[in-house]
């Protein structure tokens, strides 16, 4: 927290190594919402130029050197500016639901970039993932079902959209416990209470228009990035249930159980999820127990 040359450390290293990018993104948002954007940006600036060196003169990543880091700087700034962005509006605002939001504004205008920048996304994922798959030595792309690696191709600029704002929420909420202070049981309420808006339901009806006309790349991936979000809300509306009903301490397990066992289950109850954030957003699903009818 004290030391810059620590946190950059700790920002450079933890992207590198596999698996823990969430908490440099956390370190990010931890210092934007202490130091404040200025501090933040050049901790930020000063991590894009080491991790770019260390990449180029590693000469890692696909392509070579140059593409690796390349690479590694696009990734980099998209998370990084991504955490940037919530740091500081969680130091200014005092809201967690307008760092969400914001995050989830960010990560549906970037699918609509990438929409403009790769009109065509099934052609220039197709191969890639196409690459990937035979790379990581899994079953062979004829073994797939069929249309599938297309459909997934269709969708990846969501995809990435998706995942990117799911790594952004886990590290604002992990910034904010590295920063926890006196204040630390009210940042929990109010993730408790997070609720994106009407404003997004509506975004994410005119998404499910835009899939049902054609549109499938921007619709779909926009539905993506949205079902993330409201998803978010849903797990707040579970552990704010949780925690008014007094739930025994196992509970947890009948809800993350299911999103560790593969892709099929993890869907559904995503997608449960989803439904109930976006519901909560019209129709108040937290009220207090004597409320309920």
């Amino acid at each position: 927290m004290k030391h810059r040359w620590s946190r950059i450390a700790g920002i450079v290293i933890s992207f590198v190594l596999p698996l823990t990018n969430l908490i440099s993104a956390a370190i990010v948002v931890m210092t934007a919402r202490r130091h404040g954007g200025q501090a933040a940006v050049l901790d930020v600036a000063v991590s894009l130029t080491l991790l770019t060196g260390l990449v180029a003169l590693s000469g890692t990543g696909a392509g070579g050197a140059g593409a690796g880091a390349l690479t590694a700087f696009l990734g980099a700034s998209a998370l990084w500016g991504g955490a940037l962005l919530g740091g500081i509006l969680l130091g200014r605002y005092q809201s967690v639901d307008l760092a969400v939001q914001a995050l989830v504004v960010l990560a549906l205008l970037g699918v609509l970039a990438a929409g403009v920048a790769i009109p065509d996304p099934r052609s220039h994922w197709q191969p890639v993932l196409e690459a990937l798959i035979q790379a990581a030595g899994l079953p062979q792309v004829s073994g797939l079902p069929a249309g599938w690696l297309g459909t997934v191709a269709t969708l990846m600029h969501g995809i990435i959209g998706a995942s990117l704002l799911s790594t952004l929420v886990l590290a604002v909420m992990l910034g904010l416990w590295l920063d926890r202070d006196t204040t630390s049981s009210e940042w929990r309420q109010q993730f408790l209470e997070l609720r994106l808006g009407l404003v997004l339901s509506l975004a994410a009806g005119v998404a499910t228009l835009l899939t049902f006309a054609g549109f499938v790349s921007v619709g779909g991936g926009a539905l993506l990035v949205l079902g993330t979000g409201f998803a978010t809300q849903g797990l707040a509306i579970v552990h704010w249930t949780a925690d008014q009903r007094r739930w025994p301490r196992i509970w947890p397990l009948v809800l993350y159980g299911p999103l560790l066992l593969g892709a099929p289950p993890a869907g559904l109850v995503l997608l449960a999820l989803a439904v109930a954030g976006l519901v909560d957003n019209a129709f108040a699903l937290r009220r207090r127990p004597a409320n309920v009818v």
